[in-house]
């Protein structure tokens, strides 16, 4: 978790903002204009006393003190110091008093001025660093960082030099030593005051390698200061790295409890949450910040959680909200037209997707939007113009595999399985254990009759997925269940002689059967293939009448070719079956040219 670079940067720019690079405080006026409206002013006598000097510097020892001229000048121009310039030369001024020589006492006063002054020179300086980029930003860090040096060298219990010193070190090509020197040394001087040594123990622990120690410091900085949201963030970090899921949820959840209406806060937690597979946590988090401050943000982000655990009437609920407090949010219309293409209804998700680009036609161009248009596509028939759109998505990620078996997919719906296999080949090229895409390649190859390709890849298939530690889910089981089926389909049904072999399509169709409790009636049906190549017809009669009586129930959609295969093996015959797709050789459009949903 990337908890300590967004905390470097929150802690660095609040503390550079707050020093800027101001003018000294005014001094006070001890001049008056002369008062017009007073009586003229008479002369004075000839032989009257010359008036006194205001500020009457007080007599030298110079045996004592012989830096004290320089120290009395460095005094008066304090008060009078307006720019930076000006400081440096107070600070030479003090730096000379203090080479000459000054007494314990106005020595002691001499380090503590001439600290207060780096101080100032040092967040002046870094606060003219926000203004600035590049060569001319690094040339005031360093500036910065010597004045500062100077500060607390002179003065060691400056604590605020100590933390700015530690903060400019969080910028890039920082020194993670002098970030925990000045942080130890703040620790200490911070003792009486809870927030500040929160922030500080805060600051050392994002520069901590060891995790204990790390952890450590949080620990301290969260008793010193309960409320301080960064560090319980920064922990849950370091938890999530020991391993310590709970207790970092713990974390993430306090921060949320603490300020239940920041939805920077809210949505960062959230997806900590969802990283850790806690979406359910993280719903309830989330309408905790709703119900103190409802927001379409809150409902649209509550919405994608709702479909991440399939709740899509949740989802559509909270995207009625969002769109009610904000009808021109493009998003939620568009994760609504989603849902709407997940109920088949294809009016809405069309309406949703013309509404959301006509508020802003920018969205038109982004992937959540060419996926609605895609599946619209789809549900319409318009598979080019759905291989198209799949087409521009890959173009943009070539790397997601997802969405190249998605295209796969639509090439063989669309009668283009050459065009299919070419497209699975480069994903197993980066890939070659897929289980998923060697399974539709093998579909690809059936289709266009190259059967030993096809078993080829099925075994393969089966191969790796023997090889996967993590198939017992039923996902895996009905990949499993179907590259068996097949398999022994082509075993016993391919028109080619050497590639048939009853045997191994009876052990396949078996497996198959048992996968699936035999719930499937086309997978009874290839056991039944299998026995009657196998040359047991009276096994093929027996499954092949349980397929039939199986489909007849569900309406299957195949349920006139399952009963004429019964009556082949009625009569000792075998089941044939080329399937050969024909190639769909129509062009297919370029994105500009498809047709407006």
């Amino acid at each position: 978790m990337a908890f300590g670079v967004a905390l470097l940067i929150t802690i660095t720019s609040a503390s550079l903002a707050t020093a800027q690079e101001a003018p000294v405080a005014e001094p006070p006026d001890t001049t008056s204009e002369p008062d017009t409206t007073s009586e003229p002013e008479t002369t004075s006598e000839p032989d009257a006393m010359p008036t006194e000097p205001e500020l009457a510097l007080p007599p030298i020892n110079a045996e004592v003190d012989p830096g004290q001229a320089d120290l009395d000048e460095a005094v008066l121009k304090r008060i009078d110091a307006q720019t930076n310039a000006d400081l440096e030369s107070v600070a030479a001024l003090i730096e000379s008093a203090l080479a000459k020589g000054l007494s314990d006492e106005n020595s002691s006063f001499a380090k503590k001025m001439l600290g207060s002054i780096q101080l100032q020179r040092g967040q002046g300086l870094a606060g003219a660093m926000v203004r600035l980029r590049g060569r001319r930003q690094i040339q005031i860090k360093s500036e910065a960082l010597r004045a500062l040096a100077d500060a607390v060298k002179h003065d060691p219990e400056l604590a605020e030099a100590h933390m700015l010193i530690a903060q400019l070190n969080l910028l890039p090509d920082g020194d993670t030593e002098a970030i925990q020197k000045a942080t130890t040394a703040a620790i200490g001087l911070y003792q009486d005051d809870p927030q500040e040594l929160s922030k500080a123990y805060l600051l050392r622990a994002v520069t901590q390698e060891d995790t204990d120690k790390k952890v450590a410091d949080l620990n301290a900085a969260i008793k010193a200061n309960p409320k301080n949201t960064d560090a319980l963030r920064e922990r849950a970090g370091a938890r999530l790295q020991a391993g310590d899921v709970d207790g970092a949820v713990t974390d993430l959840q306090e921060v949320l409890e603490l300020d239940p209406t920041n939805q920077q806060i809210a949505q960062a937690t959230v997806q900590q949450l969802v990283d850790l597979d806690r979406a359910d946590d993280a719903v309830a988090l989330l309408s905790k910040t709703i119900r103190a401050k409802p927001s379409e943000g809150l409902y649209r982000l509550r919405a994608i959680l709702y479909r991440m655990l399939d709740k899509e009437d949740e989802a559509f609920a909270d995207l009625n909200k969002a769109l009610a407090m904000q009808p021109k949010d493009p998003l939620a219309l568009l994760q609504r037209a989603e849902i709407a293409l997940g109920r088949e209804d294809v009016k809405s998700a069309k309406r949703d997707l013309k509404t959301a680009i006509g508020i802003a036609p920018q969205v038109e161009q982004i992937d959540q939007a060419i996926v609605v248009r895609c599946f619209i596509a789809i549900e319409e028939g318009r598979m080019a113009d759905a291989i198209t759109d799949m087409q521009t998505l890959i173009e943009r990620n070539p790397k997601d595999t997802f969405r190249r078996l998605q295209l796969a997919n639509l090439y063989l719906q669309d009668d283009r399985p050459r065009k299919a296999i070419e497209t699975l080949t480069g994903v197993l090229d980066s890939d070659p254990k897929n289980v998923s895409v060697l399974r539709s390649r093998a579909d690809a190859y059936l289709a266009v009759g190259e059967h030993q390709n096809a078993i080829d890849d099925y075994e393969s298939a089966l191969a790796a997925n023997d090889s996967d530690a993590e198939k017992d889910d039923q996902a895996n089981k009905a990949l499993l269940s179907g590259i068996l089926n097949n398999l022994a389909w082509v075993l016993a049904t391919s028109p080619k002689d050497e590639i048939r072999n009853g045997e191994r399509a009876v052990e396949m169709g078996k497996r198959a059967v048992e996968l699936t409790e035999e719930s499937e009636a086309h997978i009874l049906s290839t056991l039944a293939a299998g026995y009657a190549e196998a040359g047991d017809f009276e096994n093929a009669i027996k499954w092949s009448e349980k397929a039939v009586e199986l489909g007849t129930e569900n309406e299957n959609d195949q349920i006139d070719q399952l009963k004429e295969e019964l009556e082949s093996y009625r009569k000792n015959e075998p089941w044939r079956e080329k399937q050969e797709t024909e190639e769909n050789q129509m062009p297919l459009l370029s994105p500009e040219d498809l047709i407006d949903t």
